[in-house]
């Protein structure tokens, strides 16, 4: 019979394999309610770790009441904030529904959600679609009429023009993506320009075929959004997590988000508990002189989910204007990544980096390594104002606490499977 520690490493080099040879492919554009499990009319989704109702922050508490009254659960946001604390209206981690929110953004049950299928392993992940440069947004804890008519353009023309080129083209490879923009500046969390412009001459002419009287206005909106490639490549991630959870005892990352106040990760040996601790602040580059620290929330959205397949701070050399425009410099951004690779159990080869030896970049962050060596690998994200919106856009420390109390449910649950052997 294996030991603990050998059960551990057998449960890692299993989830390393997904993690290395899984292939996740955007194949769909389709409404939440009809393919996001558990997904039901009067559930929200809303991203980092679950938190009561009342503790929601405001961008948060914006947006979730924001999409009630766009689903007619509720004809007033404080309508629909009354149901929400009386339960008519659940909220949920939308990562537990192997679903991805960025900053502020939820996912209610008409709302158009991409459709990433691991062709590999067979797992399935979501995302909703990228809302563009528009500042004024449900993403940012934004709602109100303008908000509300571009939310229902995407639900009634966007996403199924999407959905319609997207199933034409016979599904977007997310590896190919990356691989042909390797070397071009994407760090592919916060900056990725390269692979969106890559994504839309993938998709747009098959948009072109389309009869709809905003087919235009709709490959203006996609060909001008250079963070669009975000959300597919959350959805990819969530595709490749969803068989990752079912691994028992593996201490590789499988999630990670805040929501404002506290910011939490998943183990793959643990599947959807969420181990948590008090949200860092992202520091770096503000939108505005007259911003502070103290009017931003903590650590708030799901992209970084991005970083359990190594995009982001754990590939921080990929993207040297980003570490620019945040203040940082190419030293940090190779610290960062060797901090990521200390604590990694393996590195992607589908897209070399010129600048760092055309090395890949690392995954398959390890709970044990991470508290073993005391190195806190780097997030980057947007950082969100407390009243809504972003503030602007910077680095922050994971929390070590996360990475103990997680070993310590791996522990809990090795008594569980194995309790004569303890």
């Amino acid at each position: 019979m294996m030991t603990i520690e050998q059960q551990v490493n057998a449960a890692n080099d299993r989830v390393m394999e997904i993690l290395l040879k899984g292939r996740p492919v955007w194949i769909d554009v389709r409404p939440a309610l009809e393919v996001i499990p558990g997904m039901t009319r009067t559930r929200i989704l809303v991203p980092g770790p679950p938190l009561p109702v009342e503790r929601l922050t405001t961008p948060i508490r914006t947006a979730v009441c924001g999409a009630a009254v766009h689903e007619k659960l509720a004809t007033t946001s404080e309508e629909a904030w009354q149901m929400v604390l009386r339960g008519e209206i659940t909220v949920e981690p939308a990562q537990d529904h192997q679903c991805g929110c960025a900053a502020s953004m939820v996912v209610s049950a008409s709302m158009p959600v991409m459709i990433a299928q691991d062709r590999v392993f067979g797992g399935r992940g979501y995302a909703p679609i990228h809302p563009g440069p528009n500042p004024k947004c449900l993403r940012w804890g934004f709602y109100d009429e303008d908000v509300e008519r571009d939310l229902c353009w995407f639900r009634d023309h966007y996403g199924p023009a999407l959905g319609r080129a997207v199933r034409a083209a016979g599904g977007i490879d997310l590896v190919t993506v990356l691989a042909k923009t390797a070397g071009m500046g994407d760090e592919n969390h916060n900056r990725q320009p390269a692979a969106s412009m890559y994504l839309a001459l993938q998709v747009i002419p098959w948009m072109l075929d389309q009869e709809d009287s905003e087919r235009d206005a709709m490959i203006r909106h996609f060909a001008a959004n250079d963070r669009f490639f975000l959300h597919p490549m959350m959805a990819g991630v969530e595709s490749l997590t969803a068989t990752m959870k079912q691994v028992p005892l593996s201490t590789v990352l499988a999630g990670m988000g805040g929501n404002g106040v506290e910011f939490g990760i998943q183990l793959a040996g643990t599947g959807n508990r969420w181990y948590t601790a008090p949200a860092p602040v992202i520091k770096g580059t503000f939108l505005n002189p007259s911003y502070t620290e103290a009017d931003l929330l903590g650590y708030l959205g799901d992209s970084c989910v991005t970083e359990v397949y190594g995009l982001g701070g754990m590939s921080a050399i990929a993207g040297p204007a980003y570490m620019r425009m945040t203040g940082s410099n190419i030293a940090e951004a190779r610290d960062r990544t060797e901090k990521a690779r200390a604590v990694s159990l393996g590195e992607h080869t589908f897209a070399p980096i010129p600048w760092d030896d055309f090395r890949g970049f690392p995954v398959g962050l390890d709970a044990r390594k991470v508290v073993g060596y005391n190195i806190l690998p780097i997030s980057h994200g947007g950082s969100a104002l407390k009243r809504g919106g972003q503030g602007g856009a910077g680095a922050a420390e994971l929390p070590m606490e996360c990475f103990k109390d997680a070993l310590r449910g791996i522990y809990r649950e090795a008594l569980r499977l194995t309790p004569a052997r303890m």
